[in-house]
Parts: C-alpha cells; structure tokens; sequence
C-alpha cells in the first residue's frame, strides 16, 4: 500500500539542510498580475514573493537555484546574489518548454544527493512544513520522491492512483483533464533523491511521454507516476490547510494570499 502520513505525524521533525537543494523554477513573468516585473519581484505585504519563499525553503536548503527567463537576469540576478551569496545559482531557460524543463536545465548546478522543487510563486508554504517533508524523505529508506498533497474542491491538479494508492497519472485542469468536484491537489513542493529525478526527467524528454496535450509542455507532474520503483518509493504527506497551495497568479490571487498571510500574524515591510 501507498504510504500518507498526516503532516501532524512528522512534527518537530528537522532535516539536514546540507543535504538538500532547492529547484525554484521562476519564468514567470508578472504580466496576469499588471506588473511589468518579473513575478518573483510582485510585493505581497510589502515584501516580494522571493522573500516569502525564502523563509520557507532556506532552512531546509543550504543551496538554491533559481531558473529564470533571460529577460529577467539583469534584474533579479543582482537581487539573489546581495541576499544569497555563495548559496545560490542561476540557470537560465531560453524558451518557455515546461516545467520539466526548466528542472531539467538545473541538473549541473545540482550536487546534493536530495532535491526540492518548488514554484516560483508559492509564497503561503510555511517553513515547517518544507522541513517536515524534508526530514521525513530523509528518514525513509529508498525514498525516490516526497509530495506534499491537500484534499480540495475545485481542484487544479489531481493525483489518479490505483487501489493499491500508487500514483497512475496526474491530471490537470489547464488541459481539460479534472472533471470531479474534490481532487487530491499537490502543493507546488515536490521532494526528489537527485539522481533519479534527472534521470528520470532526460527519459521523459527523449520519449516525448510527458508533454500536456494542449499546452505541448514537457510538464515534471507527468513525470510524477515514473518514481513509483517499488515498495516505499514514493511517499505523500497530507496536508490539511489548504490555504498552502495558493499560488500567485492574478490580482485576485494575490489578494487571496495577502489574507492568508495576515491571518497568519505575519507581517511585511512597512
């Protein structure tokens, strides 16, 4: 049977950040959102989204390395080099291929024997719950990947699984694929032993067999069912908040997350 392990379960558990990498795959650029500079720079509360992901992924992580579009090198580049120093890297996509992709151009700059991949504009995950995940992938012997999942309405993604809990597919509503009102819903972090993902990732894209069919994007949750190994392979910790799959889209998202991170007692810069 599939192993899901409430987040509750893994309390106060801590990672060793000197194993892990963090894959932020950061495009975007922020024009849904009416903002002539690249989504990573959007300000919620005061602060740009790369802050909120920072506090999130940097405990966990002691390297990150962000995928940008060349246009926005000049302007974020600067910015990540005068908060991280040392601990980060750039990597730059020239075409806008996919989120596969985009992992996929990270490979070299990865050496780490674990890998963390989040979205550039998930800015409700909270710290605990990436060290959380972190440990736990860690802890679990022949763990191939780690992914976070909420139950939700309305959901943007669903994980289809056999009765045995192994992942068979990952559905997408941006391509017509979600027809049932609750999905099993992934949170934007995605928790990997490096080798296979890459591995994994370069087959995908010689065979052509993780591309959305209208989109045409090489898509890394397509890819997701190919870590089912065997036994223990693939691990899902189930979260309850829902508030934590939030992404930053448009406007209106943006405001949905500003709320989320009041209510929290968080606050930004005046």
């Amino acid at each position: 049977m599939a192993e899901i392990v409430p987040l509750g379960q893994l309390a106060g558990v801590v990672p060793d950040p000197a194993l892990w990498t963090a894959v932020i795959p950061a495009a975007g650029r922020g024009s849904r959102l009416g903002s002539a500079a690249p989504k990573l720079l959007y300000p919620l509360l005061g602060r740009p989204i790369l802050d909120w992901l920072l506090d999130a992924v940097r405990p966990s992580c002691r390297r990150l390395v962000f995928v940008l579009a060349p246009a926005q090198v000049d302007v974020v580049r600067p910015l990540l080099e005068r908060r991280l120093g040392g601990e980060v890297a750039v990597v730059l996509q020239e075409s806008p291929l996919g989120m596969g992709d985009a992992v996929r151009l990270a490979a070299p700059r990865v050496t780490t024997p674990h890998t963390l991949v989040v979205w550039g504009d998930q800015a409700t995950l909270r710290a605990t719950t990436v060290a959380a995940c972190a440990a736990w992938h860690e802890r679990r012997p022949g763990a191939a990947l780690t992914l976070p999942t909420v139950l939700r309405e309305e959901p943007y993604i669903h994980l289809e699984r056999d009765r045995e809990g192994r992942l068979l597919r990952v559905l997408q509503a941006r391509e017509g694929e979600i027809h049932q009102a609750v999905g099993e819903n992934d949170c934007g972090l995605f928790l990997f032993r490096t080798a296979l993902l890459f591995s994994l990732l370069e087959a995908a894209r010689v065979e052509g067999g993780a591309t959305g069919a209208g989109t045409r994007e090489f898509n890394l949750l397509q890819v997701l069912p190919r870590f089912e190994t065997g036994p223990g392979a693939v691990g899902t910790v189930r979260i309850e908040d829902v508030e934590e799959t939030q992404g930053v889209n448009t406007p209106q998202d943006a405001c949905l997350v500003e709320g989320i991170l009041r209510r929290r007692g968080v606050t930004g810069h005046p």
